[in-house]
C-alpha cells in the first residue's frame, strides 16, 4: 500500500491557469466515508479509479493509500451505490518550480472554492509557494472531499461569511502578497492612514467601511502586473486589481453596492480626475502620503498635490506636518 504525503491550500486567485500545462474533469463521490476507511470512486476524462485511503496523520498531511483503475462502465453502475453528495471539479496540473501543483475548481454546490494540493516526498520536504497559494487547511477536514460532498463549502462557510472583519480581510491580502513585505507595508501603511483620515473627518460607519478595504487592497493586483506586463504602471493596476480583489472578497459578506463602490475605487485609484466621493478622496490622499514617504513619489511635486489633489483637512494637515 503507498504512502501519501500532501499538503492543501486555499487558492487566491485564479492566475495559475496561464501557467497550467493541462486540465481534467473530475466526477467522484464514495461508498464509505469513514475517516479510518474512505473508499472513493472517481470518473477521470474516460478514465475511472477505485480508491481506499486510511486514517490521517501528520496533522492531515499522511495517509496510506490503495489506487486501481477500473473500467469506466463499472465505475458508473458503482456510482448508483455511493452514499448522497457528489464532487464535481476540473483538475489544473500546474508546475512550479520543482514541484507541481494540482489545483481544483469546484462546481455545483461546492462553486466558489478553489483548493490547490501538492504531493511531497516527506512531511518536512521544503518547497516554494507562488503567489496564488493562500492560506494552509491541510487537516481541516472541512476541505477533505468526503466532507464537501456531504456539508458543501457554501453552506459551510455561511458562518465564515457572518464573521466578516478589517482584521480578515487584512489576512487574506497578506496571503496574496505571500512575503513581499514592502508591498504588505505599504498597503498596511496607507490603510492606517485612510483609517485614521477617515476617522478624524466624522465619515459615517459604511463608508469607512469602504474606505478601509480599499486602502488594503488597492494594490491587490500589482503582481499580475509584474508578470503580465513587466510593468507597475497605474493603467495595468487599475486593470488587474479588481477581479483579485473580488475574489479575495468573495467569502465575506459585502453587500453588492459596497463591493462594487470598492473595485470602482481599486480600478480608479490612479485615475484621479475620477475621484467622485469622499472615500475615493481619502484612499488618494492615504496613497500620496505612503508614496511621497517611500520615495515613490518625488516630494518635489507635493506643493502641486496639495493644490491638485488633497481636499481634506486631515489629509492636508498630515501633508503640511510631516513634509512642508
Amino acid at each position: 500500500m503507498n504512502k501519501e504525503i500532501e499538503r492543501k491550500f486555499l487558492v487566491l486567485n485564479e492566475t495559475f491557469k496561464k501557467s497550467a500545462i493541462k486540465s481534467a474533469e473530475i466526477i467522484q463521490c464514495y461508498l464509505s466515508k469513514d475517516p479510518k476507511r474512505t473508499v472513493r470512486i472517481r470518473i477521470k476524462g474516460e478514465n475511472a479509479y477505485l480508491t481506499v485511503k486510511g486514517i490521517s496523520k501528520n496533522k492531515g498531511a499522511e495517509r496510506f493509500e490503495y489506487e486501481t483503475t477500473i473500467d469506466k462502465q463499472d465505475a458508473l453502475q458503482l456510482t448508483k451505490l455511493c452514499l448522497p453528495g457528489k464532487i464535481i471539479k476540473t483538475r489544473y496540473y500546474v508546475p512550479y518550480k520543482n514541484h507541481t501543483f494540482e489545483v481544483d475548481i469546484f462546481e455545483a454546490e461546492n462553486k466558489g472554492l478553489i483548493l490547490a494540493e501538492i504531493e511531497l516526498d516527506s512531511v518536512n520536504e521544503n518547497f516554494e509557494k507562488p503567489d496564488w497559494l493562500g492560506k494552509e487547511v491541510t487537516g481541516d477536514k472541512r476541505y477533505y472531499n468526503s466532507y464537501l460532498s456531504e456539508h458543501p463549502f457554501s453552506e459551510e462557510n455561511k458562518n465564515e461569511k457572518i464573521n466578516f472583519s478589517i482584521a480578515g480581510v487584512a489576512e487574506k491580502m497578506i496571503d496574496c502578497f505571500n512575503k513581499d513585505v514592502r508591498r504588505i507595508n505599504h498597503a498596511l501603511k496607507v490603510f492606517s492612514y485612510a483609517q485614521i483620515i477617515g476617522k478624524l473627518e466624522n465619515i459615517p460607519p459604511e463608508t469607512q467601511k469602504i474606505i478601509e478595504i480599499s486602502a488594503l487592497l488597492h494594490d491587490i493586483g500589482i503582481k499580475i502586473c509584474e508578470e503580465k506586463y513587466g510593468s507597475v504602471a497605474g493603467k495595468y493596476q487599475e486593470i488587474e486589481s479588481p477581479p483579485v480583489a473580488k475574489q479575495l472578497l468573495h467569502k465575506f459578506t459585502v453587500p453588492e453596492t459596497e463591493l462594487n463602490r470598492i473595485l470602482f475605487i481599486i480600478g480608479n485609484h490612479h485615475s484621479y480626475n475620477k475621484i467622485d466621493d469622499i472615500d475615493f478622496q481619502i484612499l488618494v490622499e492615504a496613497d500620496f502620503l505612503v508614496n511621497f514617504e517611500e520615495g515613490n513619489e518625488p516630494t518635489s511635486s507635493i506643493p502641486s498635490v496639495k493644490k491638485k489633489i488633497f481636499k481634506t483637512k486631515t489629509g492636508i494637515r498630515f501633508l503640511e506636518t510631516i513634509f512642508q
